[in-house]
């Protein structure tokens, strides 16, 4: 299912919907991931593609920290870690791509916004018990974390990081 994009922007309450729907059958209820997987892999990538072309029309500019982008990069950092959960625990999909799940666990915490608010705050100790678990160095992942935490979820830090991911991230 496409998100649509409506007036340069995607419906950020439909890939929410979307995800969350995703994550509740295959994630919650089901345990199954491979099927969250290739669940969650279209709306990835539609949001990756959405955020670099947009930043591309924008010449390079980061868009602002309002509401709109608040939103999206809060629920852009939510599907990275449940793609990156889904990959972990489907283990033929771990063993072909143990560096992509560490790089979306990367920007999830780099890119989680408001991580003072208990919900979030949640979710970046959870990204990084599974990043230490993934990378199996607890000092870099040490390093990752007191990055993340002093950059304090500021909403124009994280768009910088989604930033600087997405120049790198090749869409097939």
């Amino acid at each position: 299912m496409e998100i649509q994009v409506i007036r340069d922007h995607l419906d950020i309450v439909k890939l929410q919907e979307k995800m969350n729907t995703i994550v509740f059958d295959y994630l919650d209820t089901s345990n199954n991931y491979p099927k969250a997987m290739r669940e969650l892999n279209p709306l990835y990538k539609q949001a990756t593609t959405f955020y670099k072309d947009y930043v591309e029309k924008q010449a390079g500019e980061l868009p602002s920290a309002n509401t709109y982008w608040h939103l999206f990069i809060d629920c852009y950092a939510k599907l990275c870690y449940f793609l990156a959960i889904s990959m972990y625990y489907s283990s033929n999909a771990l063993q072909k791509t143990p560096e992509q799940v560490e790089q979306l666990l990367k920007v999830a915490a780099y890119s989680l916004p408001n991580i003072d608010q208990e919900e979030n705050d949640q979710l970046v100790t959870t990204i990084f018990a599974l990043l230490k678990e993934v990378m199996e160095d607890e000092e870099k992942v040490a390093t990752i974390r007191n990055e993340v935490l002093a950059q304090k979820g500021d909403t124009k830090q994280c768009l910088l990081q989604l930033k600087v991911f997405v120049d790198h991230e090749l869409i097939a």
